[in-house]
């Protein structure tokens, strides 16, 4: 709720060892020889203090018998004080965040503001505002998640892999689940949790989604499309009308490539991602979608910037292969001394220039995303 602070005491409850391939090797969140699974909670979107970030070097095991470098306290306070909209919070430790993840170590979170969001008449209540969580996996003949624990350049590191990929579509926790929904408007906040898949979404007999949200804020007034891209950590806020639907079912369904964008001219197969149910008979709905939502958000104006920085994206490869084995950001690694340093209170013009061959979404932390974060010119 807008401006009630959420207080959380973390702990670890992890096993003392990784249910997936764990390479210790890594630039990671080191225990040396104990036992004991780092993690640290990170609340993707949210405005707090940098002691509640969960900054990638505050990671902690079970019983705090080993500490990251940056950790002071597992009691974390988010004021929630940022205007309405969806965030989600995940595992951050360092080097560790991809496996993390992966085993379930992630959820979404709300900021409400009850008083703005109520005058909209957007689809409310548990039934018909609800959150779509997606992401893929691989698993096991008898079920249990698979990762594979064989690097893309194993003669130059064993288990070194940039990206990870599954076969399977899931949808808030089970593989393409179905939804029985009624003939009327729903509301999903729809978050894309996966390490490297894009989703390009649409909707099968023709229905269409209306965006009244991204990610950490609402729009200034609803976009309708018939699909839409959806990068990893991106949250799309949509409405859709089942009223209008023609059949019984329809299906939630991505063409992306992966990796996105691909190679030109290649044409992606389309996955189905869930199911609904229609019913069969119209429903009393009660809701709407305005004409304008929030107020917008003043533009950035660039001439009060007050430097100019230019950020690179390397990714190096081994001779003869294009398998690559560092990711550096002007050369330089993680763990290598800062070099960008802003005054607080002042502007800057930032000029990510992406030599990868890959998309690379970007995150800014303790911000809401909206446009004032958004004079970043993304060069691929």
């Amino acid at each position: 709720m807008k401006g009630v602070p959420t207080r959380v005491t973390w702990t670890n409850h992890l096993p003392p060892h990784h249910i997936l391939p764990w390479d210790r090797s890594l630039a990671a969140a080191r225990v040396g020889n104990a036992a004991g699974i780092p993690t640290v909670a990170h609340l993707h979107g949210g405005v707090q203090q940098s002691t509640s970030d969960g900054h990638s070097m505050a990671w902690f095991t079970s019983g705090f018998a080993t500490t990251g470098p940056h950790f002071s306290s597992p009691a974390y306070e988010y004021p929630n004080q940022q205007l309405p909209g969806n965030l989600w919070y995940h595992d951050h430790a360092m080097g560790l965040t991809r496996v993390n993840i992966l085993a379930g170590l992630l959820g979404a979170y709300r900021v409400a503001d009850p008083a703005a969001e109520a005058p909209l008449g957007l689809p409310s209540g548990a039934e018909f505002d609800r959150n779509l969580v997606l992401f893929d996996r691989d698993f096991r003949s008898d079920g249990a998640l698979f990762m594979n624990a064989t690097g893309n350049n194993p003669d130059v590191h064993p288990q070194w892999q940039p990206e990870y990929f599954g076969t399977a579509v899931i949808a808030n926790g089970k593989a393409w689940p179905f939804l029985r929904v009624r003939r009327r408007r729903y509301r999903f906040r729809i978050l894309n949790a996966s390490n490297a898949r894009f989703f390009r979404l649409s909707l099968s007999g023709g229905l269409r989604f209306v965006h009244v949200g991204s990610d950490s804020v609402y729009l200034a007034r609803p976009v309708p499309t018939e699909g839409f891209l959806l990068a990893p950590s991106e949250i799309a806020d949509v409405v859709v009308d089942f009223a209008g639907s023609k059949h019984d079912a329809v299906t939630l369904r991505s063409d992306a490539p992966a990796p996105y964008p691909g190679d030109p001219g290649e044409k992606a197969d389309t996955v189905a991602v869930m199911k609904f149910v229609v019913g069969s008979k119209l429903e009393h709905d009660p809701s709407t979608v305005p004409a304008t939502l929030m107020p917008r958000y003043p533009k950035p104006d660039t001439r009060e910037a007050v430097v100019t920085r230019h950020i690179a994206m390397y990714e190096y490869t081994k001779n003869g292969t294009d398998e690559p084995t560092h990711l550096y950001l002007n050369g330089a690694a993680y763990t290598d001394p800062v070099t960008e340093t802003p005054r607080e209170g002042t502007s800057e013009l930032w000029e990510v220039i992406n030599l990868t061959d890959d998309n690379h979404p970007l995150h800014i932390l303790d911000h809401e995303d909206n446009e004032m974060m958004r004079p970043m010119k993304i060069v691929r």
